[in-house]
Parts: C-alpha cells; structure tokens; sequence
C-alpha cells in the first residue's frame, strides 16, 4: 500500500475535542466530536453525509449505530432516543455539492453490512440491514473510492471495525491447550488477540481465580455458550490482552505470552517479544 499523509486538526486545540481528519491529496473529512461538546458544536456537521454513534473506543467491540442525512438534525433527534453513545463521527465530503442523498443511501448500506460482516462491533442499534442502492459504474466507482479514504480516516482516530488486521498478510496461528480438552486458536494482530470462533473452553473455573468480568460478559452475550460441558465460542472475539484471551480459554489466571504457542512449540513471547 503506498504512504499516505494525514491531517488531524484540532479546532479547539483540545486533543480530547473536536478531531477532523483528511488526506492531503482527498475530499473527504471525518470529524470525530464527543457528545459532551454536540450541542455547542453542531453546526460544525450541519451538513448532508453518514454518521457513525460510537459507544467507547476503548473496548475490543464498540457499540455502534450507523445513520444518513443532515448529520445535525439526524444526531440532535437521537439525543433523546440514543443513550449509548459518547461520541460522533460525521463523514464530509469537502465539495460545494456534498454528498446527495443516493450517495448516503448506499455509503450508509456498505457501512452497516461492513460492520456486520467483521463482527468487529456491536450493531444491535441498527436492527434493519438496508437493501443495496442501484448505482451507475461511474458513480460506484468514485464512491469506491471515497469508502477507502474513509475507512483509513475512522481507523486513524481509533475506530477499527470496519477493517480487518493484518488482511494482507499470511495468518500465524497461535494454540492454547488445557489438561480438559479445552483448546483455543487464535491470531496475534496489531489490535489484540483474536480468538477464533469454535475455541473450547473449560467451563469450571479454577479456584482462587480472579478478574472474570470478560468471560461473564461474554456467557450472558452468548457469545461462549455451554455444549458438551464446555463453552464454545460462537464468534471471532478480539480481546486486547493476550492473558485475557488465554485465560478465557483456561478459566484461571494465565499468561498469555507463555500459553499461546505456535504449531512448533514456540511461544508469542519468544516469537514477538525477545
């Protein structure tokens, strides 16, 4: 992939403000605005473009609602409606015509199958999938076009569910094993550690284990589910320590660093640490 420059502008100089992020050499902005500051702020996105509602940037899986339109009046109706978000992402498209409301419209069905397709987020919020907006190739094209800027902008202010880590590069899987059976597989990404769906996990905890709130969490999502007296991992899941993810699939406190080895025997921390 060739280098690109960023621009993030802080139009208050408050580096946890207002953020608007562009390429040089591109017409689309991002304006990341936490919703502490919406109200005072919002002519700034008092424009036509998609949005994105965003619960925190600081779990493995946000929760996210997808919407269109005048960002302003859309995200000022949700106010009241909305209590999960904390901060706002409106796309721009820097021209005197902006995006129309075709462009929304499709922007904002790649979006939401994007975001459902990776499982990188939570989009319960956005209950409805939309159908797919028939395009003329040239307008597709440019809108092609437009989906790669902004992804790389969402994924520059911290917002990663709308790519996958590391999809270019060959996949180096990592094992953890258990004395019952329980066995794990999972990915050592620039994100975290992604444990990979089917992994089998001892269902009894041992004793003395502590700081188990991830795997409660997990059990009342369904996402581990009991069958054949272990839990099951229903879906790819990211967790940003790599002792968490080992410890789900031991249920006890584990390094992760030293549990997680490679099909030779070798160890993350040997193969990515010394």
């Amino acid at each position: 992939m060739a280098g690109r420059t960023i621009q993030i502008y802080l139009p208050n100089g408050d580096p946890k403000g207002i953020r608007k992020a562009s390429l040089a050499t591109d017409k689309i902005e991002v304006i990341q605005l936490p919703r502490t500051i919406f109200t005072e702020n919002k002519k700034i996105v008092s424009f036509s473009g998609i949005y994105i509602l965003v619960d925190t940037l600081r779990t493995e899986k946000p929760q996210i609602y997808i919407g269109k339109g005048n960002v302003d009046s859309r995200v000022s109706s949700h106010e009241n409606k909305k209590d999960f978000w904390n901060i706002l992402f409106a796309v721009k498209l820097i021209d005197n015509s902006g995006f129309n409301e075709t462009h929304c419209r499709y922007l904002e069905y790649y979006f939401i199958n994007k975001a459902k397709e990776l499982k990188l987020a939570d989009t319960s919020e956005n209950a409805q999938t939309p159908k797919e907006p028939k395009l003329s190739e040239i307008v597709l094209s440019e809108l092609e076009h437009y989906i790669g800027v902004i992804e790389i902008l969402l994924s520059t202010l911290g917002l990663k569910c709308f790519q996958k880590s590391d999809s270019e590069k060959e996949k180096e899987l990592f094992y953890c094993k258990g004395n019952s059976g329980n066995i794990g597989i999972g990915e050592y990404t620039e994100d975290g550690f992604l444990l990979h769906k089917g992994a089998i996990c001892r269902k009894n905890i041992w004793k003395g284990t502590t700081n188990i709130c991830r795997r409660n969490e997990l059990v009342e999502n369904k996402i581990l589910v009991e069958k054949n007296g272990f839990y099951v991992l229903t879906e790819d899941t990211m967790f940003s320590s790599v002792s968490t993810a080992a410890s789900i699939v031991l249920a006890r406190s584990a390094n992760g660093w030293t549990e997680w080895k490679n099909k030779d025997g070798k160890t993350l921390d040997s193969l990515k640490r010394k």
